[in-house]
């Protein structure tokens, strides 16, 4: 392997790496939103079982709990929305570190064309050369 060759190799690994590590990253944030979005579904059906209480002595605390329900709501979506926003943009990092190890793929198979075919002309050129060396030397006696 020559020195361009390892060297297209190697940034081909780094940038393998990258990428791995922007969608590990990615995970994480999905995750997160997930996590996030089943939380306020078990919020919703709280709620929902709040205010379904008729007990005329949970009346005076129902509006309460609802009011804090919804703010609890109200956090969890702005959560959510920041979430989904940094989710955009990690899938963002993902694609360009994607670009970034294909490239490095394309440059390292490049440079791996490069140096067989310089290796089969100089194979060539030395048949080539052995050929009128015996065609020119004559029969030995």
């Amino acid at each position: 392997m020559t020195g361009r060759e390892k060297t297209y190799a190697l940034l081909a690994r780094l940038h393998n790496q990258e990428m791995e590590t922007q969608a590990g990253t990615l995970a994480a944030l999905q995750g997160e939103a997930d996590r996030l979005t089943a939380e306020r579904s078990q919020l919703d059906q709280s709620r929902r079982e709040g205010a379904s209480v008729t007990m005329i002595e949970a009346m005076p605390y129902r509006g309460r709990f609802l009011n804090i329900v919804r703010q609890e709501n109200q956090r969890l979506s702005r959560l959510i929305t920041d979430v989904e926003k940094r989710i955009e943009t990690q899938r963002d990092k993902v694609i360009d570190a994607y670009r970034e190890v294909r490239s490095s793929e394309k440059l390292q198979a490049d440079v791996r064309t490069d140096i067989l075919r310089e290796l089969r002309q100089a194979d060539q050129a030395e048949a080539d050369e052995m050929a009128l060396l015996r065609r020119f030397a004559g029969p030995a006696e």
